[in-house]
């Protein structure tokens, strides 16, 4: 794309705009504004603790009960995972997307501002979309068609309205993937694709695998390399002492060791089953195949479809062998290397209406294509309930509210599905019912009783099985909200 091309005619802008604002409008509708299970709750937990300028907390409930640090993980709810100090924990999740939403916290408050990060984020990831589209010579409408594809797709959708680091992870690989290709004309953006790409580092570290379609965007020099590598080094620092510091190894994540994330060959044919009926599922098959065709079009520059290549692919090679899943969701870590299947569709799509064919035809063709993709896509967002989430996760929060109102004031929780909202609803000292066993229940239960505590349980429907055959007792339900019941131990 040359400079002259950049400027878009009035009417292509207002409906450009217009568009975002519906959207915008959409996803505010949709979108979920609690601290639910163990992701969402984890996040925002990490938020207020790097709000207060901590990257680890000290477990005071061991200190009220009496107990030695090695009981620590019996009180570490989910979303938490021990840290280096014995006694301690540290937020699991990495330290990214709570610093995005204790950014937004203290510019906004903490009743709404962190939870617009998901909404705010897909916006950007949008813009950025079309931004890689037109510097790969796309035009204004194939490259508009591509934000209306992305922006529908569910897995997008469904990740953007939920407080979750997989759209920002995204945004941060397509703004570090645009500021490369714009390195092209003016060297100066390679700075900003590196930082861009350190960020995105910071919300997931997968996003490291960026690097290379980002290597393909940037020019082939020595400068443009160094202004990267430049540009990302702050933020690769702040990592390293954020580890350091919570963990007490620069290697050492809140998933574990680095690079050991739950990885293993046997992994492979079970997730290649998996993403290959997802993937085509929830992007319809001709955007894969579009995207496999795209090296055999040799009206895209080579460097362009090396880059479209290495995007998705190097996503793809790593989950490959990552801990399978077998719901949809599970395609989520994938997302940031999905816009590169648009764009592919997209430039195959454009080369092959270049026969003289009507432009008429052409447009009519390919709006039919794009109305079909999007309301497969409208199908699956209705079949997973994506606009309702929000009501449904609202049940993390008010119960945790409500039985904050129900129990005295010297009580313990047990929870497990509910502890990370529980510690961000309340100020109760929670315990973890599946880190305890009938052996170790008796101590610990002695060391709240010698302390005046009580014991209460807050469960979700599915948790009541297994919950009365590892902490046995004398249980009664003393009230139920929608299908979390909280129980006393008499």
């Amino acid at each position: 794309m040359t400079p002259d091309s950049d400027h878009s005619p009035l009417s292509f802008r207002i409906a450009a705009g217009a568009f975002l604002i519906l959207y915008a409008a959409l996803l505010a509708c949709a979108n979920s504004d609690v601290a639910g299970g163990s992701d969402s709750s984890g996040y925002l937990n990490a938020a207020r603790l790097l709000a207060r300028g901590r990257f680890s907390e000290r477990i005071e409930v061991l200190a009220r009960l009496g107990l030695p640090a090695s009981d620590r993980d019996i009180f570490i709810p989910l979303g938490f995972t021990p840290a280096a100090e014995p006694g301690s924990m540290a937020p699991r999740y990495p330290p990214g997307l709570p610093l995005h939403m204790a950014a937004a916290a203290i510019a906004g408050g903490w009743t709404l501002a962190p939870f617009l990060i998901g909404p705010i984020a897909a916006l950007a990831a949008l813009v950025l979309f079309y931004g890689v589209g037109r510097e790969i010579g796309l035009s204004r409408g194939i490259a508009a068609a591509g934000v209306a594809l992305l922006a529908a797709c569910p897995i997008f959708f469904g990740m953007a309205v939920q407080p979750m680091a997989d759209v920002p992870a995204t945004a941060w690989v397509c703004a570090a993937i645009f500021f490369a290709l714009r390195a092209r004309r003016q060297a100066s953006w390679a700075f900003a694709a590196g930082a861009a790409l350190g960020i995105g580092v910071l919300v997931r570290p997968t996003d490291v695998l960026a690097v290379f379609p980002a290597a393909l965007a940037l020019p082939a020099t020595r400068r443009a390399a160094g202004r990267f590598l430049l540009g990302a080094a702050p933020f690769a620092a702040f990592l390293i002492l954020y580890d350091t510091a919570a963990f007490g190894r620069p290697t050492q994540t809140g998933y574990g060791p680095m690079l050991a994330w739950t990885m293993s060959f046997s992994n492979f044919l079970p997730e290649i089953r998996h993403y290959g009926y997802w993937v085509p599922a929830l992007l319809t098959p001709l955007v894969p195949l579009a995207w496999l065709a795209l090296p055999f079009d040799r009206r895209v520059p080579w460097k362009d479809r090396g880059l479209l290549l290495a995007w998705f692919s190097a996503f793809f090679a790593f989950y490959a062998f990552y801990e399978p899943y077998e719901d949809w969701w599970s395609v989520r870590f994938l997302l940031p290397g999905i816009p590169a299947m648009f764009l592919a569709a997209l430039l195959l799509a454009k080369d092959a209406g270049l026969p003289a064919r009507p432009l008429r035809e052409r447009v009519a063709v390919g709006l039919a294509l794009v109305a079909a993709a999007i309301t497969l896509d409208v199908i699956y967002i209705r079949r997973f309930d994506l606009l309702s989430m929000k009501s449904g996760e609202t049940v993390y929060r008010d119960a945790s509210r409500w039985a904050d109102g129900q129990i005295p004031a010297e009580s313990l929780i047990l929870s497990m599905q509910m502890s990370g909202a529980v510690k961000y609803y309340t100020a109760r000292p929670i315990a973890r019912w599946d880190a305890l066993r009938p052996a170790t229940f008796p101590r610990i239960r002695q060391a709240a009783r010698e302390r005046g505590f009580r014991w209460y349980a807050l469960l979700r429907a599915f948790e009541e099985g297994d919950f009365a055959r590892d902490v046995p007792g004398n249980w009664t339900r003393v009230g139920t909200f929608r299908d979390v019941g909280l129980w006393r131990l008499d």
